[in-house]
């Protein structure tokens, strides 16, 4: 009796694990992603937003740039959230036509984000669990809500934060009261006005600095961001990029025009991106040591 007791409560136990095990998978099954699309397949992005210009990009040589309203290399981290967008999980679909697309602020969509060829159309939140109703291939797909920064209207976000383009040459930069230029041999650099008291090595250290300068963030071109000291870097293939100085403190601005954008750097770059190191000053002669060496010995 004791071991028919024992082996009702061990069958029990197992019908409770396999229950238990059964469930949890079926709760960890994943939801088909929102469109075909892996980041080696995804190419082309169209952000549309109603009364703003169409941003495009496109990859090329396995990178991503913006083609569309301006042209110029794509932030990498930035366009990470495309292929994370084309691989969203959906949790739950809708039929359109069992729903108000107006309660769901899909009629009109708020903006479309065209992948490939595949459109999406993004409407409100579900109030519960705040998860983004997206309209395409006649479904409306329910999502974790993607991250807004690369998806707005302002392609500032999306601009490189890399001063000068990958693989970048300097033949010369322009900054207010002194040029840069490389020296007829390829090796050095010359200054005009010439500095004698600034070596090689500190000339160097500006390029260097240009090169290599990334912005912590960018924005759109403020209103008044279009006016101060010019510098113009130009390329060895000829191209002129001009920035103009827009603040430097309390943070280092420079504005690209052409681009409308505004790149904010590091303070202390100012010293690193705009002048040159002073000149050393030479020590005094130690007057008194002098004397004490004039004297007669007694």
């Amino acid at each position: 009796m004791q071991r028919q007791s024992l082996n009702l409560v061990l069958g029990a136990a197992a019908l409770a694990l396999g229950a238990a095990v059964f469930f949890s998978q079926k709760k960890e099954a994943k939801g088909p992603p929102l469109t075909p699309y892996t980041g080696a397949t995804l190419n082309h992005v169209v952000l549309d937003h109603p009364g703003s210009p169409a941003i495009v990009l496109d990859k090329q040589n396995g990178r991503w740039q913006l083609t569309a309203p301006v042209k110029t290399a794509a932030d990498p981290f930035e366009t990470n959230a495309f292929p994370s967008l084309a691989t969203l999980e959906v949790k739950s679909t809708l039929d359109p036509a069992q729903v108000s697309l107006k309660e769901l602020g899909l009629d009109p969509p708020a903006y479309t984000v065209t992948l490939n060829d595949q459109k999406l159309a993004f409407g409100g939140t579900d109030p519960i669990q705040s998860r983004r109703y997206i309209l395409s291939n006649g479904k409306i797909a329910l999502v974790d809500d993607p991250p807004g920064e690369a998806l707005d209207a302002d392609d500032s976000d999306l601009i490189d934060k890399a001063l000068l383009p990958d693989g970048a040459q300097i033949a010369s930069i322009a900054l207010p009261g002194l040029t840069v230029t490389r020296a007829a041999d390829g090796k050095g650099w010359t200054l005009t006005p010439d500095r004698p008291d600034v070596g090689a090595d500190a000339r160097q250290k500006l390029v260097d600095g240009w090169l290599h300068a990334r912005a912590m963030w960018n924005a759109a071109l403020g209103k008044d961001e279009a006016q101060g000291d010019a510098v113009t870097i130009t390329l060895k293939d000829g191209t002129a990029l001009k920035f103009i100085v827009a603040a430097r403190d309390p943070q280092l601005k420079l504005a690209r025009p052409d681009l409308n954008v505004t790149y904010t750097l590091s303070k202390q770059l100012v010293d690193e991106l705009l002048k040159l190191p002073e000149p050393t000053k030479a020590a005094p002669p130690d007057t008194k040591s002098a004397a004490a060496g004039d004297a007669p010995k007694k």
